[in-house]
């Protein structure tokens, strides 16, 4: 029988991003602290032969189509026989304890297979990126299609069980690959590839996939551009009151104002 305090079990997990090239400053200063966390919290546990124990490897794919990096990314995770793949997009701010409190997750739940944290879309309305799926089956195509509708009021601060939730941060459990076909998350339906991976998930492997909306993820959103047009309708929008043109300056082509 194992000695758990003398041989813990150790859990190799694969952490990428499957959409490099773009990364803000924001999220990249976020993405280096939690990182730095990590590898303190992954030698702090050794030293405390916690018990599973877990040891992390970065893959990096490159400017690809995020489709296709996701693919690199689990093909990379097959290979090296991990346990979990970890997977978040470069525009993503994400909490210093993100891994541990997801991975406890898994470990207190074996029936999760598919989990993500709390995320919202970059673009207004900005709604959850939590669906649940209206599935059927198109004669013409013959295939099968799934219509996403967002779930706007989810229950906050809650382990919750979904149909299918984006990919801003994802763990997968590997086990559930072995039941499942390629490609993964290439797709040619309407469907981004993280629905897409749920979708399949779900039919071909029985998957279970959850979000734990007590861990709160921050999409950095498209930067504003100010221009006169966004600077008037901001002014009308905010009922603030504008002075009269002051008449010291001199317009080209017009009498200067006298004193």
């Amino acid at each position: 029988m194992r000695d758990k305090r003398l041989h813990p079990k150790v859990l190799k997990v694969a952490i990428g991003i499957p959409n490099e090239g773009h990364t803000l400053p924001e999220s990249y200063d976020n993405h280096l602290i939690v990182s730095f966390h990590l590898g303190t919290m992954q030698e702090k546990w050794k030293y405390e032969k916690r018990d599973p124990c877990y040891e992390f490897y970065w893959f990096t794919t490159g400017r690809l189509l995020t489709p296709i990096a996701r693919e690199k990314l689990l093909e990379e995770a097959i290979k090296g026989e991990m346990d979990y793949l970890f997977m978040y997009d470069d525009d993503m701010v994400l909490p210093i304890d993100m891994f541990e409190a997801m991975l406890k997750d898994m470990e207190d739940h074996p029936e999760i297979d598919v989990l993500a944290p709390l995320a919202f879309m970059r673009n207004p309305p900005h709604f959850p990126v939590i669906y649940n799926a209206k599935e059927g089956y198109d004669k013409k195509l013959h295939t099968r299609y799934v219509i996403n509708q967002v779930v706007k009021n989810y229950p906050k601060d809650k382990l919750i069980e979904v149909e299918a939730t984006g990919f801003g941060a994802v763990c997968i459990r590997m086990s559930i690959i072995q039941k499942m076909q390629e490609p993964y998350f290439f797709n040619l339906t309407r469907s981004g590839e993280d629905i897409h991976f749920c979708f399949k998930a779900r039919h071909e492997a029985d998957a279970r996939i959850f979000v734990d909306t007590r861990i709160k993820l921050g999409h950095l959103a498209n930067p504003q551009i100010v221009d006169e047009e966004y600077y008037e309708k901001y002014i009308k929008d905010n009922d603030i009151e504008l002075p009269d043109v002051p008449h010291r300056y001199n317009l080209y082509g017009k009498d200067e104002p006298s004193d």
